[in-house]
């Protein structure tokens, strides 16, 4: 709710949840000492963008939303299709794609992939089904990837014909971010040699931005993956102003489930 209305009344928060005010009140502290909200006289309101940016951390974030991710995983490995030239970004969400792919490859389900990606995660497992080729570049043990001017170098190289990016906030003007530059130039240059992109995002990541900007959602050249949690209000929203979006079945509720008119489940994009 906050995400989408960037300031709440606690009466308001009371009546939608039917929750006590002092149970409201309890729930604002602890979300404030998390750093997720400000409390303000009335009410609470979404911190700026440079209180809500936080370090980075992989294991952090493979511990959040997991079910979520999965999903989106499994319906952006669902748009994938034979002979595919793949760029896989290394967050935790697209490395459940990266899984999934994997499973579709092993079932024999897609054939002839190729995939370039700066993540450390693969040399087990996807690499002994398809070609995968590591960019050059920096390690962040943090993010367990490769960053900096020479993965940015290996990248314009190619030209994939899908890429799969993460996002760690999405505005509500579709504004795509990331927490550091290194990351957003990462992403520039891969939107720049792809024909097909896909931002892989958990619901708790929009309607909020980041730090570092690297795009936007542009009709129906990027397409956003996420999972039923996103806010029906802004579902709605991005969907009038023509953004193409797919909600993943199989994950939890949350306020964009129901199906709405137009809405696209995974399985629905696939046909």
């Amino acid at each position: 709710m906050l995400r989408t209305h960037r300031h709440l009344r606690i009466g308001d928060v009371v009546e939608s949840l039917g929750l006590s005010e002092a149970t409201i009140r309890r729930l604002f502290a602890s979300l404030e000492a998390s750093g997720d909200l400000l409390r303000v006289h009335g009410g609470v309101r979404l911190p700026e963008a440079s209180v809500l940016r936080k370090d980075y951390s992989f294991q952090r974030e493979a511990g959040q939303q997991v079910a979520e991710k999965h999903a989106i995983g499994v319906a952006a490995a669902g748009l994938l299709v034979n002979g595919d030239k793949i760029f896989l970004d290394s967050g935790t969400t697209p490395l459940e794609c990266g899984m999934a792919l994997m499973a579709r490859l092993r079932a024999g389900t897609l054939k002839e992939v190729s995939v370039v990606t700066n993540s450390l995660a693969y040399s087990d497992s996807l690499a002994r089904v398809c070609a995968v080729t590591l960019t050059a570049g920096r390690i962040r043990p943090e993010r367990q990837d490769l960053c900096g001017i020479p993965a940015f170098e290996s990248i314009a190289r190619y030209h994939f014909s899908a890429a799969v990016l993460g996002a760690d906030g999405i505005d509500g003007d579709g504004v795509l971010s990331s927490t550091d530059e290194d990351t957003a130039q990462l992403a520039r240059t891969v939107v720049e040699h792809s024909d097909r992109i896909y931002v892989l995002a958990a619901s708790r990541k929009l309607g909020q931005p980041s730090f570092v900007s690297y795009g936007r959602l542009r009709g129906h050249l990027v397409t956003l993956i996420t999972d039923a949690g996103i806010p029906g209000a802004l579902l709605s929203s991005w969907r009038r102003r023509g953004f193409d979006i797919l909600v993943a079945e199989g994950a939890g509720g949350g306020p964009g489930t129901g199906g709405g008119p137009g809405e696209k489940a995974a399985s629905v994009a696939k046909a």
